[in-house]
């Protein structure tokens, strides 16, 4: 059967309970802090746009259910340094953000047939903390392995949003959970609307960075865009042309995979 896909926002508004979803789906502590701590999350000392920029990476690069930590650690670290650079030289960047995901590490699923069933009769229509099994062995075994936290069904949409371990490759996941009978699809949950953003590639010792001022009606799409590139190496900053830009592999690539123009 078909169906079209939804977010776990659009689910929530179709199901009127937005405010349930973002509560239920972020209960855990925050995740960033000022102080390094080996024991706590691996962005204990990383600002939330690395964190964000870091994983976009990741995601690009494996294929793997879970991330590799520590090189998840190690690239929020540059990233952070990064920006910081940028923004301390060319100060107008400051109010440029790194477009966060409205509920990290979640999946959207569409559900039907027993293990649609399953879930309705074993999570019942409350978000959950650590959900049972549901007695659907290749659900809930990769529920395990990508370290399901917190369920909420939507049982008259036919549809889950499951939100999953911090080091949890959602792309990947997705596509997990999609092979399983029973999952009619498989979304990561994305903001709505559009609005300024950064993206980030590095090559060798330097980093390509693009900052993309936007708004004007931004729930709708933004009106307006611009686009501004740098790249960072050691301690040095240098801003690049748009038309130097276009040409460069790095920028060429980040553009093309965000469909900037």
């Amino acid at each position: 059967m078909s169906r079209r896909p939804c977010t776990a926002t659009g689910l929530a508004l179709a199901a009127g309970s937005l405010f349930v979803l973002a509560v239920g789906l972020t209960a855990a502590p925050p995740r960033a802090s000022a102080e390094p701590d080996a024991q706590a999350s691996p962005w204990a000392s990383a600002a939330a746009e690395a964190r964000v920029l870091a994983d976009r990476i990741l995601h690009r690069e494996s294929d793997d259910l879970l991330l590799d930590g520590a090189r998840q650690r190690a690239l929020g670290h540059e990233i952070k340094r990064a920006l910081a650079l940028v923004r301390r030289t060319y100060p107008a960047m400051a109010d440029v953000p790194v477009r966060e995901e409205p509920a990290p590490a979640t999946l959207v699923l569409g559900l039907e047939g027993a293990l649609r069933d399953a879930v309705t009769a074993r999570w019942g229509e409350e978000t959950a903390s650590a959900p049972p099994p549901t007695g659907h062995g290749a659900f809930d075994a990769l529920n395990a392995t990508l370290g399901l936290r917190t369920a909420r069904p939507y049982p008259a949409l036919g549809a889950v949003a499951l939100q999953l371990d911090e080091l949890a490759n959602v792309e990947a996941a997705a596509r997990a959970y999609g092979a399983i009978e029973g999952v009619a699809y498989a979304e990561p949950d994305a903001p709505l609307g559009d609005g300024s953003d950064i993206e980030a590639a590095k090559t060798g010792d330097t980093w390509h960075v693009v900052f993309r001022r936007a708004w004007g009606d931004c729930p709708a799409g933004c009106i307006y865009r611009e686009l501004s590139y740098f790249t960072v190496a050691d301690e040095g900053v240098e801003k690049v042309a748009p038309a130097q830009a276009h040409a460069m592999k790095p920028f060429a690539t980040l553009l093309a995979l965000r469909g900037w123009r």
